[in-house]
């Protein structure tokens, strides 16, 4: 089986790098986005100046801040784990770099593998993310 050879394996660690890990990371950072959405004062919202409770005429709502100080902590969190995933994806291709380098045999076996639609099926879910399921840039709060 072509796993059993180094070129499967270097396979396997670009999977990895490219499309396994981008793809987390986009998991992450469309959850950065749909919080960073949600802000305090946008429509549907929890407004800062906003009653503080149905029919009340005093204009500060202590659920807004709460949920302001909040969405900046998911928004910030959401951003770091993607950018740790992607960080984790980059030191993944590295490794695979470094061996492709060294060894040109598996450098050859992969070319193969990539290229052999019989072993890697380049459709869109096993093929690196690319449009909306790149994982893009996450939103941070100001």
């Amino acid at each position: 089986m072509a796993g059993d050879v180094t070129g499967g394996e270097l396979y396997h660690l670009w999977r990895v790098s490219e499309v396994h890990l981008p793809r987390i990371a986009d998991i992450y950072y469309d959850a950065n986005r749909l919080v960073a959405g949600a802000a305090a004062g946008s429509e549907g919202g929890f407004g800062l100046n906003a009653p503080a409770y149905p029919g009340s005429s005093v204009m500060v709502s202590a659920i807004g801040a709460a949920w302001a100080q909040l969405r900046d902590e998911l928004q910030e969190m959401y951003a770091q784990i993607g950018g740790t995933v992607l960080e984790a994806a980059a030191g993944v291709r590295l490794g695979t770099q470094a061996i492709i380098a060294a060894d040109t045999d598996g450098s050859d076996e992969l070319a193969k593998f990539l290229n052999d639609p019989a072993l890697h099926k380049p459709n869109p879910e096993s093929s690196p993310p690319v449009g909306d399921d790149a994982p893009g840039t996450p939103i941070l709060p100001r």
